[in-house]
């Protein structure tokens, strides 16, 4: 069944469309339209998109970081989302991306050996672009704000005896 929601006009006058296919019952056209309209009328309805993970982080690197941010930072955000982000969830829709789906690749990153800290840093570049596609009006909520991210482990500072400090310091007085 097809549903159409008029969504304003342009600049020349012409009328928008939202239009969506419903596989499945009358019922359930009729169950999305007035979601649909309840979203509206909350203005929290976003128009699904067709567009991949991997195509939105490409534009948001271009867009949104890259104009913003320090040449060395959006080469940061671009690299870590090249090796983390975009083999795991890449050839997702955009609006089809949920939080398990990201919180199963960060047990997967850990699992393979990667510091809590190395997937924190994975973390920081995929929200960051997900909180743009929020405001955008791409996505509702971002995903990645819901996830647990991993502890980081604390080292335990050893201090040196006295004995090994005037060992430290003898020997480093022959070496520069």
């Amino acid at each position: 069944h097809g549903v159409r929601i008029f969504m304003g006009r342009t600049a020349n006058g012409k009328q928008i469309f939202h239009r969506k296919t419903i596989h499945g019952t009358k019922r359930d056209a009729e169950r999305y339209l007035v979601a649909a309209k309840r979203e509206m009328d909350l203005g929290i309805f976003v128009e699904p998109t067709t567009i991949s993970l991997s195509e939105y982080l490409n534009r948001w690197l271009r867009d949104a970081a890259r104009p913003r941010v320090s040449r060395r930072t959006a080469d940061g955000y671009a690299g870590l989302l090249e090796r983390y982000s975009k083999p795991a969830l890449g050839h997702k829709p955009l609006d089809k991306l949920q939080v398990l789906d990201i919180q199963k690749v960060y047990g997967e990153l850990q699992a393979r050996g990667l510091s809590a800290r190395i997937v924190r840093h994975a973390h920081s570049a995929l929200h960051n672009a997900l909180k743009q596609a929020v405001k955008w009006g791409m996505l509702i909520r971002n995903p990645a704000s819901m996830v647990d991210l991993p502890r980081l482990s604390r080292m335990e500072m050893k201090a040196l005896s006295p004995d090994e400090a005037a060992r430290f310091l003898t020997a480093a007085r022959e070496d520069r």
